[in-house]
């Protein structure tokens, strides 16, 4: 962070609670009114330029009701200091001529030289860590805002889609030069436009969403970095274009400019941390009459994704499920809520998410969400905010805050199946203020045992819920099975007792049966001769018509152990962590239930590769105030079991080498299987 705003940092959290304090007390017009004139008041020397905006407009009652929005909102709004891109001029030439050396192909090789000549040019310039912010409203030119304002009017009403939408939502989303802070404002929107004037977004009777694609389509070059020059500065399109790789963040503020430049309203929409997997994600959404469509930045197969997968109730068909506890928007306008606003408390004491004051809550446009009443222990004097948090690659990270009433805080607008942690964030220190909850489907807290008089054995076969993708071909192996049921072991008459979907995630599945008459007999028709479960049970009703697994189930044609010791009777067992794979020279497999039974369903698991490698020792812990462990074992490459752990409890398991622990996830017991969190 530059010298120049960490000197503000005192200053700045002034000017927000005067900002809010004026929203909070004022009339709609009287608030505008206050909130402009403390903007131009806080632009110091720059007053006259934003003056000359005004004076520009003032036969245009609409582009100057537009500048005053721009300008009461420019607050908090700065860049990178544009000396960057001149000091980086040499390196962006280095890896251009890298670039043409490769024909533009990244690879590990190129990747690995682009960060050689990167950390080599940052030694040598360390002038690049040190130059300050320029702060918008003490920087930005008349000429320059004159020009964004302009441009967006002329685009807003060439724009089929948008032309009819409110004023209230072209500010928001088509008017602002800028969608996050640190870029440096430049012509690229009037490039943009240019380049596509006329040729979208302009004629009626075609559909939004294909022509988006179309223009997508031509940028589709620019791809996603994965691990490679991600310490590049990319502060503007041209530069972006230039090197052709970037972040999810990176291209979201590209599409930004791109699609506003044209009209489009446009904003950018981000999970500051997932509650199921690490890491946090950016991506773009469109919006049309109120409504907002999301698409992935970068070009994809499957860019419109995101309200289907993002609903904390499916899963994606590769990567597995998505589960956010918020979702936000970054946005130009200020949205002065919460700690920040707060003159009690210091800003060290706010976790950095909450600091920033350019977003709002549309996590109610993703998911089904709930508003979670807990309450806190270990709580201190002058503490007024609880965060909930989610579990990350560095421990608990904030997602939401509550303020503190009669020792407790809500929490408002929060994703369901996830488990949370209430804490306080204390200078700069995240400390517990509870027990750790799972956020249950329904939204009803449920809250872990800790009691080790209760305990069971807990079987295991990973460490983390990235598993699917690595198992996809596992679970394509079992996709469409069908499963028949007959009394006749030779199969001259038989049923389809039913059929295993074409999609296929790494928890268990439970499929009705088609069939009221008794079988003996299952017979598998395997779509790839390949037999690759964790589990298999099939299920009668009782005369209380209540579901019991059928026992002492076997295979017709036994089959041998494989390599590392899994053998068959592992997918009939009591654990859905055990299992079995094997390729057949058939494409059915036979299984006798010992006597007639008419199933009411199918429950089925499909094989996990085991991640638990020999060479590495692993600790499983338990939460009670805080990680405990329980044992270390060393892997197996199959399935471990670790006897008496406290039944319900919280788990984890980590790599004994703290180098490896990326990865490991929270997860819960439950019926026998892992959840994970």
């Amino acid at each position: 962070m530059g010298v120049k705003f960490q000197l503000r940092k005192c200053r700045h959290k002034f000017w927000i609670c005067v900002l809010a304090t004026l929203i909070t007390i004022t009339s709609c017009n009287q608030k505008e009114n206050k909130l402009l004139h403390q903007a131009l008041k806080l632009s110091g020397t720059n007053r006259p330029e934003l003056e000359k905006v005004f004076n520009h407009y003032k036969d245009d009652t609409l582009k100057l009701k537009a500048a005053r929005f721009l300008i009461t909102n420019m607050y908090g709004s700065f860049s990178q200091n544009k000396e960057i891109l001149n000091l980086c001029a040499p390196f962006y030439e280095e890896y251009n001529a890298l670039a043409k050396e490769y024909n533009y192909t990244m690879n590990a090789d190129r990747g690995q030289k682009i960060d050689s000549l990167w950390n080599a040019f940052s030694t040598r310039n360390p002038q690049l860590r040190s130059l300050p912010f320029q702060l918008d409203l003490e920087t930005i030119s008349a000429k320059q805002l004159i020009s964004e304002i302009d441009l967006a009017f002329s685009a807003w009403q060439e724009n089929v889609y948008t032309k009819n939408c409110s004023f209230d939502e072209f500010c928001e989303y088509i008017l602002p030069y800028r969608r996050v802070n640190g870029l440096v404002i430049d012509s690229a929107r009037t490039r943009f436009h240019d380049r596509h004037k006329r040729r979208y977004f302009t004629q009626p009777g075609k559909d939004m969403i294909d022509e988006a694609d179309s223009l997508l389509y031509q940028y589709r070059h620019i791809t996603y970095s994965r691990s490679w020059g991600i310490q590049v500065p990319i502060l503007n399109a041209s530069t972006l274009e230039c090197l052709r790789h970037g972040l999810c963040t990176n291209r979201c503020w590209y599409n930004s400019l791109l699609f506003s430049s044209l009209g489009m309203a446009i904003a950018i929409d981000f999970v500051p941390a997932w509650g199921n997997r690490y890491n946090d994600h950016s991506w773009n959404v469109l919006i049309k009459d109120g409504e907002s469509f999301a698409f992935e930045p970068f070009w994809d197969q499957d860019r419109w994704k995101y309200k289907r997968i993002y609903n904390n109730k499916t899963f994606d068909y590769i990567y597995g499920r998505f589960r956010a506890p918020k979702i936000y928007r970054h946005t130009f306008k200020n949205y002065f809520d919460g700690p920040i606003t707060d003159t009690r408390v210091d800003i060290e004491d706010i976790p950095p998410l909450f600091r920033n004051f350019k977003k709002k809550d549309v996590s109610h446009e993703y998911f089904d969400t709930a508003n979670v009443s807990v309450p806190l222990s270990n709580l201190s004097e002058n503490v007024y905010y609880a965060y909930l948090c989610v579990w990350s690659a560095n421990g608990w990270r904030p997602v939401q805050w509550g303020r503190i009433k009669k020792n407790k805080a809500v929490f408002k607008g929060m994703g369901k199946d996830i488990v949370y942690l209430p804490c306080y964030y204390i200078n700069k220190s995240l400390n517990p203020a509870g027990e750790p909850f799972l956020l249950n489907e329904s939204g009803e807290i449920e809250y872990f045992n800790s009691d080790l008089k209760d305990t069971e054995d807990l079987c295991i076969k990973h460490y983390g819920s990235q598993s699917l993708l690595s198992n996809l071909s596992n679970h394509l192996i079992i996709s469409g099975t069908v499963v028949k049921g007959s009394c006749d072991r030779s199969f001259k008459k038989s049923d389809t007792l039913c059929v295993f979907p074409d999609s296929v995630e790494i928890y268990g599945d439970k499929i009705g049966s088609y069939s009221n008459r008794t079988v003996r007999y299952i017979r598998l028709s395997l779509p790839s001769k390949t037999m690759a479960y964790s589990d298999l049970s099939f299920f009668q009703r009782d005369s209380e018509k209540k579901e019991k697994k059928i026992n002492h189930v076997k295979l017709v044609h036994p089959l041998d152990s494989i390599e590392n010791g899994e053998q068959v009777s592992y997918i009939f067992d009591e654990y859905k962590s055990t299992g079995y794979i094997k390729v057949l020279n058939k494409n059915f497999i036979d299984i006798d239930l010992g006597a007639e039974y008419c199933i009411s369903s199918v429950d089925f698991t499909p094989y996990i590769d085991s991640g638990l490698k020999k060479e590495f020792e692993f600790e499983l812990f338990y939460w009670n105030n805080g990680w405990q462990s329980i044992q270390k074992q060393m892997g197996t490459g199959k399935h471990m079991i670790y006897k008496d752990v406290p039944k319900n409890a919280l788990f984890i398991l980590l790599h004994q080498d703290k180098n490896n622990r990326q990865g490991s996830r929270l997860f819960i017991y439950r019926d026998k299987e892992i959840l994970w969190y």
